[in-house]
């Protein structure tokens, strides 16, 4: 039987990518609880303001959307069955009806904004009820739904190899090992009836039902980005950005971003990993397949890009939270664009250093034998050059996470572009800008922020 320190260790092996999964796991378990987090945020900001309720339950099932995934920190194995036996269904249940609330909510937006053409959809009596509504439709449509054949997960079996070369044992988890979808999985991933390494994993039903509600929510979060755009057009057009119950731009990039991580992992998962695969749509026990029993170039890309299509969700959700509070909070909560444009400046140089580790180090074990280090000289490289791609993030996060300055911070930011005309701040200047900046009510530590910024923010 694997034991817990086992499975963590060859979770985090070269075979498997140095832990590329099981990071991604961590991350989506991350990514669930900083949504959560930034929902009770959006609601406390405004609990009255029906858009701020509608934000805060948008994030909330996106949050509850990662479930699937972040559960799988804990061990995936035949050890842990009475725990799985009590989460797989939180799990399995919570996340597709999440999956059907969200659709809906999608298709909520003209409600809470003006959209162009749909303005009859915009009505105080709609906006009462639409924030709660597609949540309990979500619900109650899975609760209909769950038990048919298209969409139930009947036989499912743990397969557990407990060394290389060793027959593998089954373990029921639901159902019975004795179905057949249970027995063909087996008789194709084990041809011969032994282990090729050291693994615990799990067979059975794969439903095209549950496949198609999670590849539904692309196409209709591309039709309400369509609405969110035609929408800021027409007050670009009229002039009307900034006015009330419009689309900030914040919120149309950060949909946007979401709409993407969606778009990558429907492309990739019928698409490209098909086209990489004789034509055939790729299930779990191809998975295995390329994990072990083809030790080729080929299967281990084909393996490694089934694993990273399970991060685009993730990251899509934390960057489309992140754009959303800054256009919901951007006027109640003083200096959460700074809060912002740090996270995302952090977020994107880990994720980036990680990624290139993966990636060199593959590579490297492919070609030359000793992937580690070629991880290794990769990110001490990336950390050499670690200032001007720090910079390169710093840009990017200041276009889309622009700062508003007050009125009085705009007063200063313009007196204290008057005394730096030369490059040099003389004492008296100093000194007048600090008064200033006392009669403004801006304190020493936003001051330095103000003339920080000085040059990278319009004015």
């Amino acid at each position: 039987m694997t034991t817990l320190s086992e499975y963590y260790i060859r979770a985090f092996s070269s075979e498997l990518f140095f832990g590329l999964r099981m990071v991604i796991n961590i991350g989506s378990m991350l990514v669930m609880l900083w949504l959560f987090a930034l929902a009770y945020l959006v609601w406390r900001a405004d609990s009255k303001s029906l858009q701020n309720r509608f934000i805060a339950t948008l994030l909330s099932v996106e949050g509850f959307k990662c479930l699937w995934i972040a559960l799988e920190v804990f061990p995936f194995m035949h050890s842990w069955n009475a725990f799985w036996v009590i989460m797989w269904n939180i799990k399995f249940d919570f996340f597709f009806a999440m999956q059907i609330a969200a659709i809906f909510l999608y298709l909520c937006f003209p409600i809470y904004y003006k959209i162009r053409g749909l303005g009859f959809m915009y009505r105080p009596s709609f906006q009462k009820h639409a924030y709660y509504l597609p949540l309990a439709i979500g619900i109650g449509l899975w609760m209909l739904i769950q038990g048919q054949p298209a969409f139930a997960v009947n036989d499912l079996s743990w397969i557990e190899c407990t060394a290389e070369g060793a027959a593998p044992v089954i373990h029921e988890f639901l159902g019975t090992s004795n179905s057949t979808i249970v027995q063909n999985g087996i008789n194709t991933t084990f041809p011969e009836g032994i282990c090729p390494a050291a693994l615990d994993t799990t067979l059975g039903d794969e439903p095209a039902g549950i496949w198609a509600i999670v590849f539904a929510q692309t196409p209709i979060s591309i039709v309400a980005l369509l609405f969110i755009r035609s929408s800021i057009k027409k007050n670009l057009e009229n002039k009307k950005e900034g006015s009330e119950n419009g689309i900030s731009n914040s919120f149309y990039i950060g949909f946007l971003g979401k709409v993407i991580g969606s778009v990558l992992f429907f492309v990739t998962f019928l698409l490209v990993l098909p086209m990489l695969n004789s034509g055939i749509v790729p299930n779990f026990q191809d998975v295995i397949s390329w994990r072990y029993s083809e030790p080729t170039f080929m299967a281990r890309f084909k393996y490694f890009l089934f694993n990273l299509v399970f991060a685009f969700g993730p990251i899509g959700l934390a960057f489309e939270a992140m754009m959303f509070v800054h256009a919901s909070l951007n006027d109640s909560v003083f200096g959460i664009d700074q809060d912002l444009r740090r996270t995302f400046r952090n977020a994107i140089f880990t994720g980036s250093g990680a990624f290139l580790f993966i990636l060199t180090s593959e590579i490297m074990e492919n070609i030359l034998g000793f992937g580690l280090a070629g991880g290794v000289i990769i990110g001490l490289g990336f950390l050499g050059v670690r200032k001007p791609v720090l910079a390169v993030i710093d840009g990017l996060s200041g276009k889309l996470i622009p700062t508003n300055y007050s009125f009085e911070e705009t007063q200063y930011l313009k007196a204290y572009s008057d005394v730096v005309v030369d490059g040099e701040v003389s004492e008296k200047e100093r000194t007048l800008l600090t008064t200033l900046a006392s009669a403004y009510g801006i304190d020493s530590d936003r001051a330095s922020v103000l003339e920080r910024s000085f040059g990278e923010d319009a004015i």
